[in-house]
């Protein structure tokens, strides 16, 4: 990347954009962005280190004291830890085999086993499940989902950078913000957990084909490419399933759609209305396919707390200081931290927009709103819970019960603001050859110094279990042997569920434990009817539905969130002693039961 040539800078939505000099041969052209994929890539194997020594492990953070007694930090050393990870490898692997088997990829007929009706799901979590597809014969199912998680980062990094590289002379201030984005403390602890951290490539990519766009559209030349690649990425975020995610992205759009349209008449120029059309049409049918597949799918409500406000105030960002302290909130999801250095430069990026960059003024227009409604519960101005009030009049935002989750455009615009700010101040340094190549060093060194301070938790690895001999014994009985209990058997919005169903997706075994949000009132009916097991307590009722269910084989799993120390062996050791189960096999955190007739 050169650090001394100079081109002018980039532009806004509302703006064209310059045509950005040549930056040198295409082979030079190539290498920057081979090597801001490399980078991206070796951020990602510092910051989840030391996975990439065991990629068939799963991958987690430890978190930190303030943290460590919430459910999602709380490890045992020989347990098997659940979580929403595991839900992803399972979910993932029911599209695989829906699509294998040429059914519909919104059905779950794993989870929820032998009820009147089969669960669904909208999340087809695309384009990574093609990924997976791929990589699951080749290398196992946890290392074909790891492999999605690097990619994911990788190529969230060349987005950033394709789009930052408009709006900077510098193309290696374009990479460190990309870096910047690509691995904010926010979106590497999503990764551990939520499918939506694959996804953030779609922001930049989206601004960049809209950007292109409306610049062709008035140099007179063709804008259909751009256009198309703008549907395409918005309409893979929909069918992706991310709710929140096409929810802001429709709303960015739109903005940008509304600022364009406004500048363009109070500046007495020509309105682009074909490329307003373009993508006013996309979010349409975007927007038609997310209410369609809501509605088919979960019949217009979902298990679970979405939708309370409750569920907001406890998510919400726990201090004011939260952008700049390395706290994790709630389960984790209140980690917002970007750091004084990046904070300050967006600020410093503000002013400079607002007295000479005019052509970002669309972007910088957004950013306090952002931060603002980032914060959630915590958005009090003046008495006026900011907020809440968008949360009561808004329905589909009512949905959305993490408001931390819109880092995925409050980090990007920081990120532009920032080096807006160091663009600007570049300026001082045109034709000044030695200046511009220590600077390149300094840039450099504090994109690392910034990375390095990104690694806000130890890192935590679990095996796989795909060798476990309990899932071998499954796997070797195969489906027909009939679905497979896992205990402890929870309520099907309880995260905790996710372990045997994760045991389902390895054995290709159908299970009775579901951790789902389709509606189904027989599910909690059953669960409370195998509620004994979990202690122990071979209940009538209980082995009632392990026979009308057709099931024989059960899995106790040792779930540190809810076995005390020594609990799972004394609920193992108790159903055996029942007489109605025996012991088959136990290997690790698994021990496989089968029952007794009798």
């Amino acid at each position: 990347m050169s650090a001394t040539e100079a081109p002018p800078s980039g532009s806004s939505a509302s703006s064209p954009a310059p045509a950005p000099p040549d930056p040198g041969p295409r082979r030079g052209r190539a290498l920057t962005w081979v090597a801001v994929a490399l980078a991206g890539l070796a951020a990602f194997v510092v910051l989840t280190w030391p996975l990439a020594l065991h990629p068939d492990h799963l991958w987690t953070m430890a978190g930190n004291r303030g943290v460590a007694a919430e459910p999602n930090f709380v490890a045992r050393p020989g347990g098997m830890h659940g979580g929403d990870h595991l839900q992803n490898v399972f979910i993932q692997s029911v599209i695989v085999d829906n699509v294998r088997a040429l059914r519909s990829p919104y059905l779950d007929l794993r989870e929820g086993a032998a009820g009147p009706d089969p669960l669904r799901t909208t999340s087809l979590d695309v384009p990574w499940t093609a990924v997976l597809a791929v990589a699951w014969p080749l290398v196992g199912l946890v290392p074909a989902y790891n492999l999605a998680l690097a990619l994911s980062t990788v190529v969230t990094a060349v987005a950033a950078f394709a789009w930052l590289r408009r709006h900077t002379r510098w193309q290696l201030l374009a990479a460190a913000g990309a870096l910047a984005y690509a691995c904010t403390p926010h979106r590497m602890f999503q990764l551990t957990s939520h499918f939506n951290a694959v996804m953030w490539w779609a922001f930049p990519a989206a601004l960049l084909a809209f950007e292109v766009m409306l610049e062709r559209r008035r140099a007179g030349r063709p804008w259909g490419w751009p256009a198309a690649g703008l549907a395409a990425v918005t309409l893979t975020v929909a069918v992706s399933g991310e709710f929140h995610l096409i929810l802001y992205l429709t709303g960015l759009l739109g903005y940008l759609v509304v600022w364009t349209l406004v500048a363009a008449v109070a500046g007495r120029k020509r309105v682009p209305w074909g490329p307003l059309a373009a993508v006013t049409v996309t979010l349409a049918v975007a927007c038609a396919y997310v209410l369609g597949v809501f509605q088919a799918v979960f019949k217009g409500t979902v298990a679970g707390e979405n939708g309370s406000w409750q569920q907001v105030v406890l998510y919400s960002p726990g201090s004011v200081w939260a952008l700049v302290r390395k706290s994790f909130g709630t389960q984790g999801e209140g980690l917002i931290y970007v750091g004084w250095p990046l904070l300050v430069l967006a600020g410093l990026g503000l002013l400079a927009v607002l007295v000479r960059r005019r052509a970002a003024l669309a972007y910088a227009v957004l950013a306090v709103p952002l931060v603002v409604l980032t914060y959630g519960a915590r958005a009090d101005i003046a008495g006026v819970q900011v907020y809440r009030f968008l949360f009561d009049h808004l329905p589909f935002l009512s949905l959305q019960r993490v408001p931390e989750r819109l880092m995925v455009v409050t980090a990007l615009i920081l990120v532009l603001l920032a080096v807006t700010a160091l663009d600007v101040a570049g300026e001082l340094l045109a034709g000044r050859r030695r200046a511009l190549v220590a600077t390149a060093v300094v840039v450099s060194l504090a994109t690392v110094a910034l990375l390095a301070d990104y690694r806000v938790s130890r890192n935590r690895l679990e095996p796989d279990r795909a060798d476990n001999q309990v899932v071998t014994a499954l796997r070797a009985a195969g489906d027909g042997a009939g679905p497979v209990l896992g205990v402890p058997i929870m309520p099907q919005a309880v995260t905790w569920n996710s372990s045997t169903t994760y045991l389902g997706a390895q054995s290709r075994r159908r299970v009775l434990n579901a951790y789902n949000q389709t509606p189904a009132p027989w599910l909690a009916e059953r669960v409370a009817r195998l509620g004994p097991l979990n202690r122990g307590q071979a209940d009538p009722a209980a082995l009632e539905v392990l026979r009308q269910t057709g099931t024989r084989q059960v899995v106790v799993v040792d779930e540190p969130r809810v076995f005390a120390p020594g609990e799972w062996q004394a609920t193992v050791d108790r159903l055996v002693a029942s007489g109605r189960f025996r012991l088959v096999t136990r290997d690790g955190p698994l021990a496989l039961l089968e029952r007794v007739d009798g």
